[in-house]
């Protein structure tokens, strides 16, 4: 099996200001993607929370970006900004209309992964791919259906691929977008497959999502990772610490605030924890709560 050497990885959270309410108009038909005064101030904040991050030691391995918070106009931009710096990036991508047929919206995320992270060198090579949302919202079906200024009536283009990272460095992680978390099948797979899940999301129900990354984080036995527009705040890091009060490693509250934030979690004791036997061996020394019942150790 893997042995990491790496206690913590550091985190970075941009979580810029979008409205759902109005930056895709209030009314239909509805704008394909935000108006262009909107994105390059959302562009702006975006720039300032990488370059308070990047700019500082102990920059982070990877930074987040939130549900359809970057311009579509922005996405080489954002590879370039990944392969220079030598930091993944994950972010979510404004709607996309499908090149096979317009009237299908993707909703999508992309990651960014340079072949060399965090060695204060650019990276050589850089290998990205766009993933897509499977579950759509009522509030994105609605708007939809109502019609997109110059295609009409459309529809969501679900997309069924999920993804597991391994990564000897930075260790396995799940990647999704917002409602994908209630699918019940996707976390039956990823458990006993990662040590981290990273959830990017535009979403106001932030109690519902705080009681479902407090459950996950025990039933999958990992970190689990929200980053949240800061219309809303809602932006959340918790770990299956012992100790409750170290579980929640970081959690944003306030709305209509840009913030970014960087943060540490566990990968070598978690990885350790993972791997214990706790019903045949004495836990002295593990600072995580067992495994919960029928977790099966991955197998590498």
């Amino acid at each position: 099996m893997k042995e990491y050497t790496k206690e913590y990885l550091k985190i970075g959270m941009i979580q810029p200001v979008i409205n759902p309410d109005t930056s895709w108009k209030k009314a239909a038909p509805f704008s394909l993607n935000i108006d262009s005064v909107s994105a390059e101030r959302v562009w702006g904040e975006i720039k300032t929370g990488l370059i308070e991050m990047l700019k500082v030691d102990g920059r982070p391995d990877i930074i987040l970006i939130p549900e359809l918070h970057l311009p579509v106009s922005r996405v080489q931009t954002i590879k370039k900004l990944s392969k220079k710096h030598g930091v993944v990036i994950i972010s979510g991508i404004d709607f996309q209309s499908s090149s096979v047929n317009r009237n299908r919206i993707h909703n999508r995320g992309i990651i960014c992964f340079p072949n060399e992270i965090n060695t204060g060198q650019p990276s050589l090579k850089l290998t990205a791919m766009q993933f897509g949302k499977t579950y759509f919202t009522y509030m994105e079906r609605s708007m939809f259906s109502k019609g997109i200024v110059g295609l009409g009536v459309c529809y969501p283009e679900p997309e069924q691929n999920m993804y597991i990272f391994k990564s000897s460095e930075l260790g396995d992680f799940g990647i999704m977008i917002c409602s994908d978390i209630f699918d019940i099948e996707r976390m039956a797979i990823y458990q006993g497959q990662i040590h981290h899940l990273f959830v990017i999301s535009l979403n106001k129900d932030l109690n519902t999502y705080f009681a479902m990354a407090e459950s996950l984080t025990r039933l999958l036995y990992c970190n689990l990772i929200i980053c949240n527009t800061g219309h809303y705040g809602g932006t959340l890091a918790v770990s299956p610490y012992n100790d409750a009060n170290e579980r929640t490693i970081y959690k944003y509250l306030g709305q209509r605030m840009f913030n970014s934030h960087v943060v540490n979690i566990p990968l070598m004791s978690l990885d350790k924890a993972q791997k214990f036997d706790f019903i045949s061996d004495n836990k002295d020394g593990i600072k995580f709560k067992a495994s919960p019942p029928g977790y099966l150790i991955r197998k590498d």
